[in-house]
């Protein structure tokens, strides 16, 4: 790995251009690049071609990541780890997880409808071709069990829904804890009850309602009554649910998204197609709990597996435990998922 990193691979577009690889006409979306509220990354530009700056510059590399090179380089840095650490050479079993990122980071600034998007998908199809190609030589196909999946989906843009017809809006955190803190100090006297908003959590200040001999719950109340009223919110659940919020179609994720150290007092869910995000360079941001955004495919393909299509209700979770019903291993302490029989079969 200290060979490789020497290399410096990822200095490989200083100064030069990220352009088309096709033709234009050959793009679905080729329609969708000079929408005004995507981002320009400091000089990367919303249109092709995109300039790459300099490390000086202090976001070079996320230029990179964001481009077809970044998942370039993961494949890069996947052969020189099989290379390296002589994976498949034995009969033990060598795990090797690469996160191909380069897609989300591009949604992350264009959207999943920009031409910058279908320009990565297209991308990272032929460098998985790439690194299956090379597995094959030196591993081979028969000793190589592959599962791809993702953590996470995407939503497209407010801007590009409402287009669509769709009802859609944004909303920053920090002026909506702005505006309810104003609120609650007028209804209860506490200053600052809402000590931070980190979607989607409103994270209460426990002892400044305390000293100010409010009530919490009562508080709560306003929170959830002033948010649901607004464009964009869909809910706002404690972590003790009121009695008009129990068995919610979201009590389940939110619950399970709790962590009783970290989580905050207050779970805020946007409304479908609308996001809960301050103004900034990213202008897409996913982690709501509608299908878009929890919607990914799991794939495995490998010796012994049929060709199929499985459209029953899965999780990625159910990932760790089918891999250690087929390699025999013990399952992970902390896996919570179940065995995917249709890959057993």
């Amino acid at each position: 790995m200290a060979e490789w990193n020497a290399k410096r691979l990822a200095d490989a577009a200083i100064g030069t251009k990220w352009t088309l690889r096709d033709p234009i006409e050959t793009y679905l979306l080729a329609s969708n690049d000079n929408r005004p509220y995507e981002s320009d990354l400091k000089g990367f530009g919303r249109t092709f071609p995109h300039s790459f700056g300099d490390p000086a510059d202090g976001l070079y590399y996320t230029q990179v990541l964001l481009s077809p090179l970044g998942d370039q380089l993961t494949g890069s840095f996947g052969k020189a780890a099989v290379l390296g650490e002589e994976l498949g050479k034995d009969n033990a079993v060598d795990y090797l997880s690469l996160s191909f990122s380069g897609v989300d980071a591009t949604n992350h600034f264009f959207g999943p409808s920009s031409l910058e998007n279908e320009v990565m998908m297209r991308s990272l199809d032929r460098t998985l071709a790439d690194l299956f190609a090379f597995l094959d030589e030196e591993v081979g196909r028969d000793k190589v069990l592959y599962v791809l999946s993702a953590d996470h989906g995407m939503p497209e843009m407010p801007e590009h829904m409402a287009h669509q017809g769709f009802d859609a809006a944004r909303n920053g955190h920090t002026a909506l804890a702005d505006e309810l803190n104003a609120e609650i100090a007028d209804a209860f006297g506490v200053t600052a009850a809402i000590k931070a908003f980190f979607r989607p959590y409103v994270y209460l200040d426990h002892q400044a309602i305390l000293e100010a001999g409010a009530d919490q719950r009562a508080i709560e109340r306003l929170i959830v009554d002033s948010l649901s009223d607004r464009p964009g919110i869909a809910l706002a659940m404690p972590s003790v649910p009121f009695p008009e919020q129990r068995g919610d179609y979201l009590e389940g994720p939110i619950r399970r998204n709790f962590h009783p150290a970290r989580s905050g007092d207050i779970y805020v869910v946007q409304s479908p197609y609308s996001f809960l995000l301050d103004p900034g360079a990213i202008a897409v941001m996913h982690g709501s709990p509608w299908r878009y955004d929890t919607h990914v495919p799991i794939l495995f393909s490998g010796p012994g597996i049929e060709p199929a299509k499985v459209s029953r209700r899965v999780a990625t979770t159910d990932v760790a435990t089918t891999l250690s019903a087929i390699f025999g291993t013990s399952v992970p302490s902390g896996a919570s998922g179940l065995v995917l029989e249709e890959v057993l079969r």
